[in-house]
């Protein structure tokens, strides 16, 4: 068996697909897989556009008869032309609608104009209602579109482009994701290795690049992805783009750019040259400004709606067991500054006294302790961690301007003690009540994949990813994941 080293990890090769392959058994199980491949395909043409469509006009009727302002037509314009520029078409990656955070900032933008002249007398004031109703339909059926081609479309079938190793960690990445499955390979810049002798673990390769056509038919691919490497030069992109004109996959790299969102990234033409220009991972001024507000604001009013319910359970943890109803413990929030935390207290009053005899017992992911039934916790408390209730008292927290909403946990000093200049970077961005890693799993996750969440809100965040974390933790504390 051929095998590829790469930072001490051996991976197997995917062996070279020869047409006469397809005249025994490998085709029939490849030739059912491509017929599911189509038939996603065409669920996606059959639905997504009549759903579409449907939304426009089922919007467009609604306006009209609310309201009989001329401009309310515009609003039906601008929903069945959103439906028109991006209708379901062969670029399968990413659906032709925008992003949902870039559809709600390009629709506050005349939103924010409008209401600015409005108060300076330039503008009508019926004039704001109208640009609600058309930016309003045109953001409505972007993103029903959006959730809808999600819905509706199957695995994608992708061809990876690299050198073998490339390939074989692509086919293993991807191995068991429902949303993408490696069917063939090009195996580029390998000087000396004899494709016809490559192992197989369900990939099958070839080598020539004008063969790229025909194997993309009869693998039916829809997408053909190119891993960076030597092999990979602006000619071979060039010359592979030519390839597949006539066929109906689309073409993306991959690699370089994994752990940044794509609303940092931006294309442009510079110096004869075509620039992915990433954007820094640092928030403006009036970005920060802006989360730091609404946090302390929608903490205050979560305060006041959660303050009788707050001063019940503070009660029932006083008759469980000795002991004050809140616990406070220093936590490191942003840049290494450390603050007390507030939480509803779980466990018995001698908790960490009792902690270095259960030692033993630690399930947690390596950094942070835990036991999954620990004996120190009480009746109450135990109902609390699974329902996270005992995390509201850290809304003082953000009212305070220690915490954030959403954010990585905080950590304790000797935890903090222990991080690698890696892990510090958890520290840029205030902790939160809620973060990317608690929707991911919580303390099921093991302490890389939790870093890795971490570090990857630090430099990605935004304001609507901090709402759609928001609304994950509602269906995370309902479903009690990870949490003990």
């Amino acid at each position: 068996m051929s095998q590829v080293t790469s930072h001490d990890v051996v991976v197997p090769l995917p062996r070279a697909a020869t047409p006469n392959e397809f005249a025994g058994g490998i085709e029939a199980p490849l030739a059912h897989s491509a017929e599911q491949a189509r038939s996603a395909r065409r669920r996606l043409r059959e639905w997504y556009l009549p759903i579409e469509l449907g939304l426009a006009a089922a919007l467009a009727l609604t306006v009209l008869v609310i309201s009989d302002t001329p401009l309310i037509f515009g609003s039906a314009v601008a929903a069945l032309a959103l439906v028109v520029n991006y209708h379901a078409g062969r670029e399968t990656v990413r659906p032709g609608l925008p992003h949902i955070g870039r559809i709600l900032k390009d629709q506050g933008v005349p939103v924010t104009a409008v209401a600015v002249g409005m108060v300076l007398g330039i503008v009508p004031g019926a004039l704001l209602s109208d640009t609600l109703w058309i930016v309003g339909a045109v953001a409505v059926v972007a993103v029903a579109g959006t959730v809808a081609r999600r819905a509706v479309s199957g695995q994608m079938r992708l061809l990876v482009v690299g050198s073998p190793a490339d390939i074989a960690k692509s086919a293993t990445r991807w191995a068991g994701d429902n949303r993408a499955k490696v069917v063939g390979a090009l195996a580029l810049g390998e000087d000396g290795v004899d494709l016809s002798d490559l192992d197989s673990f369900g990939v099958r390769a070839i080598g020539q690049l004008d063969e790229v056509e025909q194997w993309v038919q009869r693998w039916d691919a829809d997408l053909v992805v190119l891993v960076p490497g030597d092999a990979i030069t602006s000619d071979v992109v060039q010359r592979l783009a030519w390839h597949l004109e006539d066929t109906h996959a689309s073409m993306a790299v991959t690699g370089l750019l994994d752990k940044v969102a794509p609303h940092r990234i931006d294309t442009a033409r510079f110096a004869d040259g075509t620039l992915l220009h990433v954007r820094s991972s640092r928030r403006s001024v009036f970005v920060r400004t802006v989360k730091y507000a609404v946090d302390r604001l929608a903490a205050v009013a979560l305060l006041a709606v959660a303050g009788v319910p707050l001063l019940t359970m503070m009660a029932l943890v006083r008759l469980d067991s000795r002991g004050p109803a809140i616990f406070k413990q220093t936590r490191v929030g942003l840049d290494g500054k450390t603050f007390t935390m507030y939480k509803l207290r779980t466990m018995r009053v001698d908790a960490e006294k009792v902690k270095a005899e259960l030692a033993t017992m630690d399930e947690g992911n390596g950094v942070l302790f835990k036991i999954r039934d620990d004996p120190r916790v009480t009746r109450v408390g135990r109902l609390l961690r699974k329902t996270s209730l005992d995390e509201l008292p850290q809304l003082m927290n953000v009212v305070l301007g220690q915490m954030s909403l959403v954010g990585p946990r905080p950590a304790l000093p000797e935890e903090v003690a222990k991080y690698t200049p890696t892990e510090r970077r958890r520290l840029a961005v205030r902790p939160g009540i809620t973060g990317l890693w608690q929707v991911s799993g919580r303390s099921n996750l093991s302490w890389e994949r939790s870093v890795e969440l971490d570090l990857h809100y630090a430099d990605n965040w935004r304001l609507t990813s901090d709402v759609v974390i928001g609304l994950r933790t509602a269906d995370a504390v309902v479903r009690s994941r990870g949490a003990y």
